[in-house]
């Protein structure tokens, strides 16, 4: 499965970096979004812009190498219901029941606690200006498991990843762009996601000021949860339980 999101990540980046040579030297169109549009777009943009100058901020304090992990305690828990569909029944219900939705699947679906997920990044169309790409998250139904779907993000960019660990929750990770200006940088905005809920639990950023920065592989080891850019490789230590910023950030 790992595989699987990688190859999809990494066609999302080629088809990225070769619509940005296309565009480089060609004038860019007049910008017809609306000023509600516009508005809501410079607020994500400064979004951007303050956790880039965050993330500086804290790799300069971050340490060089992860800190070993200990051993959780293993206490006794609800047990988990098990899902009554496997994996491949779990892409055929998204391939019927949402047919216009499975061509923008971010990967296989994942079960955490006995519910399968899937993620989606949709383009909207729009008669003001470019398209835009909403980011969801959606829960299949089934005997133990309430139908449910929650908008996570937008951006000018599309693609994304998603991955989980064990039981305990989901990440997500899509590329941000918040203006659509050829000439507007691209950084990688991640989410902490508690599948009872489908609420975001934290928000975590990757980006330099050297260029755009793309994820072309995310996965969990152990606690860890690694996210492999074609900038760097970042470490973010306890992605799903804390707010310690990721280790291997470069900066010029």
């Amino acid at each position: 499965m790992k595989h699987v999101m990688r190859v999809v990540s990494l066609t999302a980046l080629l088809l990225g970096a070769a619509s940005a040579a296309a565009a480089e030297g060609q004038p860019e169109e007049a910008d017809t979004r609306t000023e509600a549009q516009k508005v809501e777009d410079a607020l994500q943009e400064a979004w951007d812009t303050a956790a880039l100058e965050a993330l500086r901020a804290s790799t300069a304090a971050a340490p060089a190498t992860p800190a070993r992990e200990e051993p959780r305690a293993t206490g006794s828990s609800a047990p988990v219901p098990a899902n009554e569909y496997t994996e491949a029944q779990a892409m055929e219900l998204l391939r019927t029941g949402e047919p216009e939705t499975v061509t923008w699947v971010l990967g296989p679906p994942l079960q955490v606690r006995g519910c399968w997920y899937f993620a989606t990044s949709v383009p909207i169309a729009s008669r003001y200006g470019p398209p835009y790409y909403q980011v969801s998250l959606h829960r299949i139904p089934s005997r133990h498991c309430v139908a449910d779907v929650v908008l996570l993000g937008s951006s000018y960019a599309g693609g994304g990843l998603v991955t989980h660990k064990e039981s305990e929750g989901l990440a997500l990770s899509y590329p941000s762009k918040q203006t659509p200006s050829g000439s507007a940088l691209v950084h990688v905005r991640l989410l902490a996601v508690d599948p009872r809920t489908l609420t975001v639990s934290r928000a975590g950023f990757l980006g330099t000021y050297l260029g755009s920065t793309y994820a072309s592989g995310m996965h969990f080891e152990g606690n860890r949860l690694l996210v492999e850019t074609n900038r760097y490789t970042a470490t973010f230590p306890r992605f799903l339980t804390s707010e310690e910023p990721p280790i291997g950030v470069i900066f010029p």
